[in-house]
């Protein structure tokens, strides 16, 4: 029979584990050893990629000529901020970030709003609400090519049929970037109103009952109530939205090509244009570090403006 000595003196039982126990720096090492097959692939796939752009957009390469890349410093981000394509493309894209984000801002929040109290036929509505965020860029791109076609395209049909001219939405340039826009706000408003119902649908119901009890209409509760509870999930929302329009190339691709006459040619087309059409892979790497950068200066700013201390 194995004795067993009181735990009042300190003695281990004859069931405890005898050796030393690690210390803390040992179980970090065997984290970190754990975690680093998953730290490596990062590295490989992330930050090996984004530094070799870096490396490239500070050299002269073009791809057909077979040569070897020449450094030049900063010669590539000269002549981009010298060219008259990189700034239309800035202010393309910048047109398009703006308009699309804040129409799809208002037309879900709207959308929230209406659908804060249940109501019958409310989650069949939800359902057809967000079918067009389940689509593929490509597809909706393809789609709304086909749909709006002069001739043939469902929606000139339509014109034609109550006796309106039919009209080049994607051929004409004053309404070419509006209609990217549309399709843009078609599909990506689902995404924002999913954000804005689940928030609202979990805002005290004590402080909307409070500001009915005193008195204040909708409006008030909506301005002085709503938005300043809501602000962190709007502004989550509101920021994935920018970030993920800033890149916009599917759409481009599928229905202008950047055209007509630019335009349409956003940054993101730009790159793909220099780089895999003209093969200056250096110009398109300088250019897709500017964009970078003007994501980060707009995300920045969002944020230092919308996260004020209450």
């Amino acid at each position: 029979m194995t004795a067993t000595i009181s735990r009042k003196s300190g003695a281990r039982t004859a069931d405890q584990p005898s050796g030393p126990r690690p210390g803390r720096s040992q179980l970090r090492i065997g984290r970190f050893a754990v975690m680093s097959p998953g730290l490596l692939f990062l590295a490989a796939l992330a930050i090996y990629p984004t530094i070799y752009s870096l490396v490239i957009s500070l050299t002269k390469w073009r791809v057909t000529t077979g040569g070897a890349p020449q450094f030049v410093g900063l010669e590539n981000y000269g002549d981009l901020l010298t060219d008259g394509a990189f700034w239309n493309s800035v202010r393309v894209t910048v047109v398009f970030v703006v308009f699309a984000v804040l129409i799809e801002f208002l037309l879900a929040f709207g959308l929230a709003l209406l659908f804060f109290r249940n109501f019958p036929g409310d989650k069949v509505m939800r359902g057809l609400i967000l079918m067009p965020m389940l689509v593929a860029p490509v597809v909706v791109g393809l789609l709304a090519r086909f749909s709006l076609e002069p001739t043939f395209g469902i929606v000139n049909q339509l014109l034609r049929a109550v006796g309106l001219p039919t009209t080049e939405f994607l051929g004409s340039p004053t309404l070419a970037l509006p209609t990217l826009i549309a399709i843009d706000v078609w599909q990506w408003t689902p995404f924002l109103f999913l954000i804005l119902l689940a928030a609202m649908q979990g805002l005290p119901e004590e402080v909307i009952e409070a500001a009915k009890l005193d008195g204040a209409s909708w409006p008030r509760i909506i301005w002085h109530q709503f938005l300043p509870l809501l602000k962190y999930p709007i502004l989550v929302g509101v920021l994935l939205r920018v970030i993920d329009s800033f890149r916009v190339y599917d759409i481009v691709f599928m229905t202008t090509r950047g055209g007509p006459i630019d335009a349409t040619s956003t940054m993101s087309w730009q790159i793909y244009d220099v780089g895999f059409r003209s093969f200056t892979i250096s110009y398109a790497a300088a250019y897709s570090w500017l964009l970078l950068l003007l994501v980060l200066f707009v995300v920045n700013s969002l944020i230092r403006r919308m996260s004020v201390r209450d």
